[in-house]
């Protein structure tokens, strides 16, 4: 039996339901998408606008900046010690499981079944991550997102600074659809590849920091003797 939520943890999922629910409000009602994104270019207009004149650095320091901050926020709500431990007992379940299969010992494939069930349990708190991070992050993408949309359709077009290059072409609108609008392709092409590597630099540290917790790994220290 899984333990009863703390009244903190109860808040918690509240708060993020609350978070989910408001964002696909803000999705599916363009009034308040109209309003979050007016809210949010208090701030990103002279933080990120540039007064239009520059929309591909626009573009690209958004990218940036909402990349990072999903993915610091992603980072530390991962209990990714934890995910590997559980990955790694998964496993070795898993391996037991096929290995008595094949050799047809029924009942010990059962009690198998029982004993992940309840290490599933002592990992309740990762089954939530996903649920977690979506609540936290699916507000602000969707603001954010708001407002690049009111940037490209009404600033960018009220002046006139719809082009942009590629290599493929010297006049790629920022209104084309190719699948998807050119600015979120624009957009994606920018962004994902910064936040893959931004992801594992801060697992690489994280886990490099619990190594040296544990005395596993010991920065290297030149001897004082040396020359």
């Amino acid at each position: 039996m899984r333990p009863p939520p703390t009244p903190r943890q109860s808040f918690t999922r509240f708060l993020l339901i609350f978070l989910a629910i408001l964002a696909l409000y803000a999705m599916f009602v363009p009034e308040a998408g109209v309003a979050f994104s007016q809210a949010a270019g208090v701030v990103l207009d002279p933080l990120l606008g540039f007064g239009g004149r520059s929309p591909v650095i626009t573009i690209l320091l958004a990218g940036l900046l909402m990349t990072t901050v999903s993915s610091v926020l992603r980072h530390f709500m991962t209990p990714w010690i934890r995910m590997a431990r559980m990955n790694k007992i998964m496993g070795a379940f898993q391996k037991e499981s096929m290995e008595a299969l094949r050799k047809g010992n029924t009942s010990k494939v059962e009690k198998l079944k029982e004993r992940r069930q309840e290490m599933m349990s002592e990992f309740s708190d990762i089954q939530m991550v996903s649920f977690k991070q979506m609540g936290a992050t699916l507000l602000m993408f969707v603001v954010f997102f708001a407002w690049l949309r009111g940037f490209v359709d009404l600033t960018l077009a009220q002046q006139g600074n719809l082009f942009f290059s590629v290599p493929w072409s010297a006049n790629a609108s920022f209104l084309g659809v190719y699948g998807l609008p050119s600015w979120v392709l624009l957009y994606s092409l920018l962004a994902l590849p910064f936040g893959q590597v931004l992801q594992r630099v801060l697992k690489y540290f994280t886990f490099r920091r619990r190594l040296q917790e544990r005395g596993v790994l010991t920065e290297f220290t030149a001897p004082e003797d040396a020359p």
